[in-house]
């Protein structure tokens, strides 16, 4: 077989007049094979065996599972399991065969992307980016993964973006209510792709099942929730755009020395995009375009300032509700009732129907109980040990120090605890919580333990300097080593000692 360098030869020397015999001794081939190659057309194209591809049978069905949107992998199981023609080639073949398919198919002229412009006021587009190995210049700062909430208006290219440490529905809730505040109003459509905290699922023909915090927040600010159709990232437009731009600008090549560093300068680059730079979509400034939407947004409702997400809690057997691992009181007769919860950045506020029947302060610590001893008013009159532990309950939640306070009441003077527990909360409730929790801190000071010490600091008369010198304990305090109480619980059969007996032996 001759080289493409032979046959160049042998043309060249033919254009140059040389017989076939001179050429042939030229290139040293015979005269026959040169007049052949002479003799051939230009254009001659070379062939393969036209063979039948054994993927190329199952392209009908594989139209059908592209239009179904099914995975590649599955496309091959089901060539696999074909009764009449199972597909016996290689995967990758039929993974490049698909993936010409699939290409054809965006070349298509329905498949052409089509930019459109928004009106005023009419789309907000967000959206969830995600950053990882942020690395503070702070010293012993370690690697941090960060997520950012991305929101941008259509017709001004306004754009609010927040740093989160998660994508939780609570998180993605106030994110967009403090960029609906920056913004000035609602628009009439805010669109999302499908991510879980907004749709749950599609139904039968397709159509989104919104989240219930999503659909009760659309109802509360009225806007319309929209979500793309799945496997169509390019429908989110120009907040897919703002992803990738607060990566390439904001982000690349800059240093942050720690989380509140970087809020300051996120906030500083937001002020020059939205307010000084013009934005190349438009022209204009985005700021500026902003003045035009808010004529044409609804107005921000009143509980945009402090919004309380939406849910349903069912009360126990024990009369609380639980939330994010919390236990919280409500009053005893709803016991398994559900209850509207709505959650605010400060307080959880439970619901029936309309009357508000009870309002905790919202504990972010987890596996606590938070009660108010009136919803258990009806179970005291049962239960009278009961009053005991939720008015310790109580005193427990009043911060650290009154927690260290009466567990070491506890711990001290356990046969008087129900006693001093009683009289611990009449104080707290005849004097108010801030002069309760200041003589609570004094006596921890002078290591005075007991209600009659915080009766005396709180009711002494007016005018009289300190009672602390001149208490005197009920019972002394005694330091005991462990080798002290070894002969008393050495058969732990034995009947336990009379009080009397105790002292004799430590005495």
């Amino acid at each position: 077989m001759l080289e493409v360098m032979a046959r160049s030869a042998i043309k060249y020397h033919r254009k140059r007049g040389d017989n076939y015999n001179v050429i042939a001794g030229k290139v040293q081939h015979d005269a026959r094979t040169v007049k052949r190659v002479l003799n051939e057309p230009s254009d001659k194209v070379q062939t393969r065996p036209n063979r039948e591809s054994s993927v190329a049978v199952f392209k009908e069905q594989i139209e059908g599972w592209l239009e179904q949107k099914l995975q590649v992998k599955r496309m091959l199981e089901l060539a696999w399991e074909d009764p009449k023609q199972p597909y016996c080639g290689r995967p990758t073949a039929f993974y490049d065969y698909v993936r010409k398919l699939k290409k054809a198919r965006e070349n298509q002229a329905h498949q052409v992307q089509i930019r459109f412009e928004g009106l005023p006021g009419e789309f907000l587009q967000i959206d969830w980016g995600e950053i990882r190995g942020v690395l503070f210049s702070k010293q012993d700062s370690v690697p941090q993964t960060f997520y950012f909430f991305c929101a941008r208006l259509k017709y001004s290219r306004f754009m609010y973006v927040s740093f989160q440490k998660d994508m939780a529905e609570e998180t993605l809730v106030r994110c967009l209510v403090e960029a609906l505040n920056r913004m000035g109003g609602v628009p009439w459509v805010i669109t999302t792709d499908n991510m879980k905290t907004v749709v749950l699922r599609r139904d039968e023909k397709n159509q989104p099942v919104w989240h219930p915090v999503w659909q009760k927040l659309a109802l509360e600010f009225e806007f319309h929730p929209e979500a793309c159709a799945p496997a169509s990232g390019n429908q989110k437009g120009a907040v897919e755009n703002l992803v990738k731009y607060t990566k390439n600008n904001f982000l690349a090549g800059r240093t942050f020395y720690d989380a509140a560093d970087l809020v300051r300068q996120l906030e500083e680059w937001l002020g020059v995009v939205n307010y000084e730079r013009t934005c190349a979509a438009t022209g204009e400034i985005p700021g500026s375009l902003l003045e035009i939407e808010r004529k044409h947004f609804s107005p921000l409702p009143a509980s945009a300032r402090d919004y309380g997400l939406f849910t349903s809690l069912v009360v126990n057997r024990e009369g609380v509700v639980i939330f994010e691992t919390n236990k919280y009181s409500v009053p005893a007769e709803l016991m398994g009732q559900t209850l509207t919860a709505r959650i605010h950045r400060e307080w959880l506020k439970l619901w029936r129907g309309t009357e508000l029947v009870a309002q905790h302060p919202r504990c972010y610590s987890r596996n606590r109980r938070l009660v108010i001893p009136e919803h258990y008013t009806q179970a005291f009159e049962i239960k009278p040990r009961a009053r005991t532990m939720v008015w310790r309950d109580w005193l427990l939640n009043l911060g650290p120090q009154v927690y260290q306070y009466v567990a070491v009441i506890c711990r001290r003077q356990r046969a008087t605890m129900s006693e001093q527990i009683h009289q611990l909360y009449a104080l707290a409730q005849q004097v108010g919580l801030e002069e309760f929790q200041a003589a609570v801190e004094l006596a921890t000071e002078q290591q005075l333990y007991g209600a009659e010490y915080l009766k005396g600091l709180l009711l002494k008369p007016a005018g009289s300097g300190s009672n602390a010198a001149t208490l005197k304990p009920t019972q002394p305090a005694v330091e005991r080593l462990l080798s002290e109480y070894e002969p008393l619980v050495a058969n732990r059969f034995s009947a336990i000692p009379e009080e009397n007996e105790i002292e004799r032996a430590v005495g």
